[in-house]
């Protein structure tokens, strides 16, 4: 069996071994331990060794950016990302394959959900225009802040990232709805929990709307004007899954008329994002460039899943992040 593995090929720099995705040695040594004797792995940095070996593997494992087109792969059973997102791995070409797919979701959810709170904390303790002080040397009180607790937060998606959230929400005395693909089991941090159809209802309620969802056909453009319209005026949507999720010139539109009160995006629609979009100059708008799910421990995790994910795999066993291929994630 050959397993082919595709890190990201990040310049080497000082701060090289600190990069939240630089393959250590030791990732490498996990792999073999996780795989056996009869395993035969290789690490691919350049487009003469992806070319040389992806013909012959039987398991490949990388970022999107580094799996290289998979024609030729005639040996391939299984391709696992070392992402979550799988919008720019599943293309219709690599559905077709009979091959296993799956990704790394549920590592982020510590990092992410803690970028969420932080969201959140910016706008109740009015950091933004306090910071911005500071760069002036203005000593002033801001009279107008408030508290995360007693607010209500609106989670859509309740997947390992909104979980988590929801219970760092919760800690902060927070009123938590969240929405799901399927009716779950409620956690006892989740004060309400209903399925998708509940969206709208639950919507005009919510001091912040955090979107946990992946980027698919059903979920392009969920949230557009209409569904703005049914917020606070108040309300801060934040969004850490895809851009693509958020109608962004409806959602300028609302933020400008004062339809909603505010927005966190990690992610937009085109990244990075143009110097030109007016979401940089908005001051009820925080961006932060697709880093939410960024950590010194990214590697540690998406390794020990992979490792975890492979044992089973020999085993002939369900892995524990299976791709649906239709629906996307």
């Amino acid at each position: 069996m050959k397993i082919l593995i595709f890190p990201q090929d990040i310049p080497r720099s000082k701060n090289w071994f600190g990069h939240p995705h630089f393959f250590k040695p030791e990732y490498l040594e996990k792999i073999k331990k996780a795989a056996g004797k009869n395993a035969h792995i290789f690490v691919a940095f350049s487009d003469k060794e992806a070319h040389m070996h992806v013909p012959h593997a039987d398991i490949i494992a990388g970022f999107p950016m580094t799996i290289p087109p998979l024609t030729g792969a005639k040996n391939l059973k299984w391709l696992h990302s070392f992402s979550a997102g799988m919008d720019k791995i599943l293309t219709p070409e690599t559905a077709k394959l009979l091959i296993l797919i799956s990704n790394s979701s549920g590592i982020h959810a510590t990092p992410i959900a803690e970028h969420l709170i932080g969201f959140m904390l910016i706008f109740t303790r009015g950091f933004y225009q306090t910071f911005k002080n500071q760069q002036k040397r203005i000593w002033r009180k801001d009279e107008t802040i408030s508290e995360l607790r007693g607010k209500t937060v609106c989670i859509v998606g309740l997947g390992d990232i909104g979980l988590e959230t929801a219970r760092l929400a919760h800690a902060f005395g927070a009123r938590v709805l969240a929405v799901t693909r399927s009716q779950k089991q409620k956690p006892q941090f989740v004060d309400e929990l209903k399925t998708g159809a509940y969206l709208d209802k639950m919507l005009p309620h919510a001091d912040f709307i955090a979107i946990c969802l992946p980027h698919t056909n059903e979920t392009h453009h969920l949230f557009g004007i209409k569904k703005f319209k049914l917020m606070k005026s108040s309300a801060v949507i934040m969004n850490i899954g895809r851009g693509g999720i958020i109608n962004e010139k409806d959602l300028i539109q609302a933020l400008r008329k004062k339809i909603v009160g505010g927005a966190g995006l990690d992610v937009t629609e085109e990244e990075p994002l143009p110097k030109t979009n007016p979401l940089w100059n908005m001051e009820n708008v925080i961006i932060t460039p697709h880093h939410s799910g960024l950590s010194e421990k990214y590697m540690d995790r998406a390794i020990a899943l992979f490792c975890a994910n492979l044992k089973l795999f020999l085993r002939g066993k369900r892995l524990l992040t299976v791709v649906d291929k239709e629906k996307g994630y």
